[in-house]
């Protein structure tokens, strides 16, 4: 299943759904979500707190059932195929993966099987570990920059000095009514590249012409403005004490950062943070996310409780209550998500017989899935259930070296030459058909 009609058509052609089908003999069906399918289906109109009402992961999980009860295929109308005397097998990468496993768990009579790539299982409003990830796996030299930056920019707002939090917000080319924590939103847009693919042309946050390779320069490689200059001069003084070996060698990369968002992001050109991201527009993702399961990628006060001692790499001020905020102006919603909504399925300790799990090494979201390297609200206490793989009916898989959904791509013949799909995630595919391969064979011996 997907959220995108048109763009999870890759995972038909090429990618672990086709080479599922290729290797069972199986008849492969792409369903979009009533409320995503491409932006081409709005149920009632458009999206509005009203008709979104309607929009629930329990919702989505029964009209599976439903479809599942009801299907018919063209070209297949003289065969039955529908569940639960066909063996029907839930496969879903990303928001698809959570709804595969809680489908697999909520209808174990329709589907047969499950399978939850990079599933996001896990519903908490503090996802601090979202960027710990990188923090904890990016360029050390990276790393160390990107929280001085942060910190100095949170001295700035914490200061109350209103002339350099104008200047701050002035050199991203933005409304200076932007508030402060908006504008610091925005400015988590460059940790994106953190996400990389193998079977898609991407930056990476490391490299040449890089995000890190800007603010680890101690030159000007942004060709900035004499402007530009003069407010990061300015800002200086606001540097951490602790920043080492002292706050002038923060000089080139403040300046490099602020250059690199102009020169990459620009998009807002004067606008406030909130009209050129459409901070309150109604989305069905958001709705979701506001209602069910928060997971909003926040900062935190270094040592505060239940969060690591070390520097974050995002604002202090991106904190649960900001995004809450956002979903009371945006659906007039007078509280936050209702966690339990989404964590009853089993957040970090979902499993179920038949149900494979995935998730990449690196993947962002691992931290709110299954295989998370460690549970959730804790800094350091290691997830017990990543010490084993799992079992062929039911395997867990942390694909070494991935990120986000790595286990979904795959190539059309033509393309052989252009990619080529790492080992280990090679390994994970072979796992995954193999569970398939057993789950059907389990069924031919139960079902005569």
């Amino acid at each position: 299943m997907g959220e995108d009609s048109v763009g999870d058509l890759d995972w038909l052609q090429s990618g672990l759904v086709h080479q599922i089908a290729n290797a069972t003999g199986g008849v492969a069906v792409l369903w979009g979500q009533r409320y995503y399918s491409g932006g081409t289906i709005i149920p009632f109109g458009q999206y509005n707190t009203s008709n979104l009402r309607f929009h629930s992961t329990e919702q989505a999980l029964a009209d599976l059932a439903y479809f599942a009860q009801r299907a018919v295929f063209s070209g297949l109308e003289h065969k039955n195929l529908t569940a639960p005397g066909t063996p029907w097998i839930i496969i879903g990468g990303s928001y698809a993966g959570v709804i595969s496993a809680f489908t697999r768990i909520q209808y174990p009579d329709l589907f047969w099987g499950g399978l939850s790539s990079s599933g996001i299982t896990t519903a908490i409003d503090d996802a601090w570990a979202y960027y710990d990830v990188v923090r904890r796996y990016g360029p050390k030299d990276c790393i160390s920059t990107q929280q001085q930056l942060v910190g100095l920019m949170d001295n700035v707002y914490s200061s109350g000095n209103k002339t350099a939090l104008q200047q701050l917000t002035s050199a991203f080319n933005i409304s200076e009514s932007t508030p402060y924590p908006d504008l610091q939103s925005y400015l988590t847009t460059p940790l994106q590249a953190w996400d990389l693919g193998w079977a898609y042309q991407n930056t990476p946050i490391n490299g040449s012409g890089s995000y890190c390779s800007y603010i680890t320069n101690q030159a000007d490689v942004a060709n900035a403005s004499s402007t530009l200059k003069a407010t990061a001069r300015s800002l200086l003084s606001y540097a951490n004490k602790t920043a080492t070996p002292n706050a002038k060698e923060l000089y080139y990369p403040l300046l490099n950062f602020m250059g690199f968002v102009l020169n990459t992001y620009n998009y807002c050109h004067g606008q406030t943070v909130a009209e050129c991201l459409s901070l309150y527009s109604p989305s069905p993702f958001n709705w979701l996310v506001c209602t069910e399961y928060g997971q909003w990628g926040t900062g935190y006060t270094p040592g505060s409780p239940g969060h690591p001692a070390a520097l974050p790499l995002v604002s202090r001020t991106l904190t649960p209550e900001y995004f809450i905020n956002q979903c009371k102006q945006t659906y007039n919603i007078t509280s936050g998500p209702q966690l339990q909504r989404y964590n009853k399925y089993g957040g970090v300790n979902l499993s179920y017989p038949r149900l494979a799990i995935s998730t990449g090494q690196f993947d962002f979201y691992r931290p709110l899935g299954p295989l998370a390297e460690f549970l959730p609200n804790t800094t350091a206490v290691p997830n017990p259930r990543i010490a084993s793989n799992g079992t062929t009916a039911a395997p867990q898989i942390v694909i070494e070296g991935a990120y986000h959904e790595w286990d979904f791509y795959g190539f059309l013949s033509n393309q052989t030459t252009t990619f080529k799909a790492p080992v280990a995630d090679q390994s994970a595919k072979s796992r995954e058909i193999e569970a398939v391969k057993t789950w059907l064979q389990e069924w031919n011996q139960t079902h005569p």
